[in-house]
């Protein structure tokens, strides 16, 4: 694993995305404390990765299971006829 400060992301960027291409995490550091990574990420990947770390995504799924555990769903045959009825 190779640790960079912000003076080295800054002037050795290709250098160490190439490291992280290369399946070799990069930790960031700022003033000393690790502050971020990078990471390889393969077109395959991207997807997943939005989902994950989407704020509105994670916001959706904290919302639905409120209403799980309020019971407050439908199924999804109810569902679907009422969409077809619109």
């Amino acid at each position: 694993m190779k640790v960079a400060n912000t003076v080295e992301l800054k002037n050795k960027t290709n250098a160490l995305l190439r490291h992280a291409m290369n399946g070799e995490p990069v930790i960031i550091t700022y003033r000393g404390k690790p502050a971020a990574s990078i990471t390889s990420l393969s077109e395959d990947d991207l997807e997943d990765f939005v989902l994950e770390h989407s704020q509105k995504i994670k916001q959706m799924v904290a919302e639905a299971e409120e209403d799980r555990k309020a019971k407050r769903v439908t199924t999804l045959k109810t569902y679907q006829a009422k969409r077809r009825t619109r």
